[in-house]
């Protein structure tokens, strides 16, 4: 993704140096269809076991245990619509698990979370 100066932005180095603790994974469009990348992310949180989910459109943060690493998806290049399947996914999928889900619809995760 380029950034507004018309650069290439490596946002898996930027989020790797905010959350040192933390697994990161970029994803584009390209990589899955829409329903395995959602079984993707899911089958993640059967592995981690987060007490909870924080999704802000296109950046989804799984909180664990302290001391343990956490994950996060970086969902770039995604449409508004296929971010809306990858969260209904998510809600889905976790409706009847021990994990919160924490949905900040309207959210700037580049600008809120990054700084960007």
């Amino acid at each position: 993704m380029k950034s507004i100066s018309g650069d290439d932005v490596d946002y898996e180095a930027i989020i790797r140096e905010k959350f040192p603790t933390c697994d990161v994974e970029v994803m584009t469009p390209d990589v899955f269809e829409m329903e395995q990348l959602i079984e993707y992310i899911t089958d993640d949180i059967v592995v981690y076991k987060p007490h909870s989910v924080m999704v802000y459109r296109h950046l989804i943060r799984f909180l664990v245990n302290v001391g343990e690493r956490g994950k996060i998806y970086y969902l770039e290049d995604f449409s508004d619509d296929d971010l809306k399947l990858v969260h209904e996914g998510l809600l889905k999928f976790t409706w009847k698990r021990d994990v919160k889900i924490n949905l900040f619809k309207n959210s700037n995760p580049d600008k809120d979370i990054l700084g960007l």
